[in-house]
């Protein structure tokens, strides 16, 4: 729903959260994997290619995403990092191509938690709709997965690895 948009966003900080220094992760990654903007939909293969920019205390990214089946996706994320912590906020503006509709521009509150390379994160939406959750692994110092589940479904599986 609007919160896989955003926990896309959050892609971004994977690696960062992993405890390992968050200028490590200053540059370009891209992604494959699978997406949906909502649990009532089909997955779509997808690519994605993210920014980041970090210092010691705070990560800002921008993540796009192009579905095979016409699902465009941008994500902006600004976060602060304290300990093992983070909060901050995240936007996703998703548009289907060709279908002549205006873009969905969803935004949220953005908490979360580290352990070793694993980040465990909720975005807060606003209003009734549900929470999403982002589960980020990072499996090597150039790849790392990010999972996102609204309502018990997969919304985004994408791997990401560093580079164009």
């Amino acid at each position: 729903m609007r919160l896989a948009a955003i926990t896309a966003l959050v892609v971004l900080t994977a690696p960062a959260l992993a405890q390992t220094p968050l200028t490590e992760f200053n540059g370009h990654w891209s992604g494959s994997g699978t997406d949906r903007d909502f649990p009532s939909e089909s997955a779509q293969p997808t690519r994605c290619r993210t920014i980041v920019k970090a210092d010691a205390a705070r990560i800002v990214s921008e993540t796009r995403c192009r579905g095979e089946a016409g699902l465009d996706k941008t994500l902006r994320l600004s976060v602060a990092v304290d300990g093992s912590g983070f909060e901050g906020k995240g936007e996703q503006v998703s548009t289907r191509r060709g279908s002549g509709n205006p873009p969905r521009i969803r935004a949220g509150r953005v908490t979360g938690t580290r352990s070793g390379d694993r980040a465990t994160f909720t975005v807060h939406m606003p209003g009734l709709m549900p929470n999403a959750t982002v589960t980020l692994d990072l499996t090597s110092p150039a790849t790392y997965v990010m999972q996102i589940t609204a309502l018990g479904m997969v919304l985004t599986d994408v791997t990401f690895r560093r580079g164009p």
